[in-house]
């Protein structure tokens, strides 16, 4: 299966494209071992004159901002399941980075692809979710040789069996392009890439909301040229969020929409909720700020699976 690079490359519309099953399944890990320890993104930490200290979290409002998310997953008729957070492994919370579940389309069977961490610190928890995935009784799938950090980079367009999926530098991004490449082999499902050179947006999920099929939330830097071609090419509404909110403690681009139409985003978003609510979304205002600390809000903290 081919990946696409560049929007000149790209010969078909998502309409064209088989339909992608929705689910009523959310995995989340729970927070019991959260903390912020070591700075390994550009959120996870403050400079107080020429000193860079490490934010603090507050570990006992952390927990309640990760129970009032599973609460409203369940109020919207989630059934959500649940990973125990593994001591020490403190970004395990954040659910989206550790695997990448799909039906394999001429199945329809549950695979995943689990992930090859960037950072020594992450690569522990991918354990602890292939667990769960084996007890499930997917198939699973390992990459070589690369490095891939799931739906921290390779996004579902919404609806649709396509990934728009970022990659770049060693240094500062945590997917390589030859990752790419084995997913859409692996998956049989075309793959667009976006080129991340922003070194401060890591992950693809961090400057970039699919919300439907019609409206995305995206911060033009962290995509760059070529990238605001491919989404114009694929969106009608490509809402460019502004610097400021794009940003801890703001963090717009993390929002997380479950179905096209109900959008969960960090309350103090205020211009990027007025855009959502202009076009007709319903915004549900969330409180991530925790978590945010750790360069991660509302889209990382779960993952949707089969």
């Amino acid at each position: 299966m081919r990946v696409y690079l560049r929007a000149d490359e790209i010969d078909f519309s998502p309409a064209e494209l088989p339909g992608r099953q929705p689910t009523k399944r959310i995995l989340m890990c729970t927070p019991d071992y959260f903390d912020v320890t070591e700075a390994i993104n550009e959120f996870m930490y403050e400079r107080k004159g020429d000193e860079v200290v490490l934010h603090k979290v507050d570990k006992a409002r952390a927990v309640a901002q990760w129970n009032a998310l599973r609460e409203l997953y369940w109020s919207l008729g989630y059934d959500v399941q649940l990973i125990s957070g593994p001591y020490g492994l403190e970004d395990a919370v954040f659910a989206a980075n550790q695997s990448f579940p799909f039906l394999n389309p001429e199945t329809q069977e549950r695979e995943v692809i689990m992930s090859e961490m960037r950072k020594p610190k992450r690569k522990k928890e991918v354990a602890y979710f292939e667990a769960w995935y084996r007890n499930e009784g997917y198939k699973i799938h390992h990459l070589k040789d690369c490095c891939f950090e799931a739906q921290g980079d390779a996004l579902w367009f919404p609806g649709k069996n396509l990934i728009i999926s970022g990659y770049g530098s060693t240094e500062y991004h945590r997917t390589d392009l030859e990752a790419l490449r084995q997913v859409a082999t692996i998956t049989k499902i075309p793959v667009v890439g976006i080129h991340l050179t922003h070194k401060d947006f890591y992950h693809l999920n961090t400057t970039l909301c699919m919300v439907s099929a019609d409206t995305c939330l995206v911060y033009p830097e962290g995509v760059g040229e070529e990238g605001m071609k491919i989404l114009r090419r694929f969106f009608k509404n490509v809402v460019e969020v502004p610097r400021e909110e794009a940003y801890a403690p703001h963090f717009a681009c993390n929002a997380f929409s479950p179905d096209g139409r109900v959008v969960l985003i960090q309350y103090s978003c205020r211009r990027a909720i007025a855009a959502l609510e202009s076009l007709g979304y319903i915004v549900l205002r969330v409180d991530a700020s925790e978590f945010i600390k750790s360069g991660g809000s509302v889209f990382c903290m779960k993952m949707m699976v089969y």
